[in-house]
């Protein structure tokens, strides 16, 4: 399943479940604030979420755009679909690399860089910036951003994240230390 980065831009609080609606809705298990960073992969039934609980811990639920009793959360669909805002509808910033868009990405903390592959590849240095083209997580680690380049904390030049045949790679984005604007390690203008 392919999962991408999302910002609830919807102005509400969004519960999650634990279990899938064809079988059984389950209980709530958490709720993603409006604002909150989250991933998601889209099935049959709604959406699979991993977003970071009340304890702070990255965990596995299930989005319906309902409630625990099943009533609609927003009037239009439209409107639900602000609950997953791309992060590349917010980025840092943009910058062209040899003719290409790329949509950037602040850190306020120093993070771990991967191969495609999973192999360590380098680190992203605080204040440091990260350039992606699409909204794309990691399908082993949904937590990971997939990259194409980092800022060196050097010189200040971009340089392409490759490794294992690939010409991306991946870059933690610290769910596990926070999921809002101001604690996740990286950021856009959300």
């Amino acid at each position: 399943m392919a999962y991408y980065m999302a910002i609830n831009k919807s102005g509400k609080n969004l519960p999650i479940f634990s279990g899938w609606p064809s079988v059984d809705k389950g209980n709530q298990i958490g709720t993603i604030n409006n604002r909150e960073v989250f991933i998601y992969g889209d099935t049959e039934d709604g959406f699979e979420v991993y977003f970071r609980n009340s304890s702070g811990r990255i965990v596995q639920g299930f989005y319906y755009a309902t409630d625990a009793n099943g009533n609609d959360l927003f009037s239009s669909n439209a409107e639900a679909m602000k609950a997953l805002s791309s992060c590349i509808d917010y980025p840092y910033g943009t910058v062209t690399i040899s003719g290409t868009k790329y949509y950037t990405f602040k850190f306020r903390r120093n993070e771990e860089i991967y191969t495609a592959s999973g192999s360590s590849w380098g680190t992203v240095a605080s204040g440091m910036e990260v350039a992606c083209r699409t909204d794309a997580m990691g399908d082993s680690h949904p937590d990971w951003k997939l990259i194409n380049y980092v800022k060196r904390s050097s010189d200040g030049q971009w340089v392409a994240v490759t490794g294992s045949g690939y010409e991306h790679g991946f870059v933690d984005i610290g769910l596990n230390v926070g999921s809002t604007p101001s604690s996740i390690s990286m950021y856009g203008t959300w």
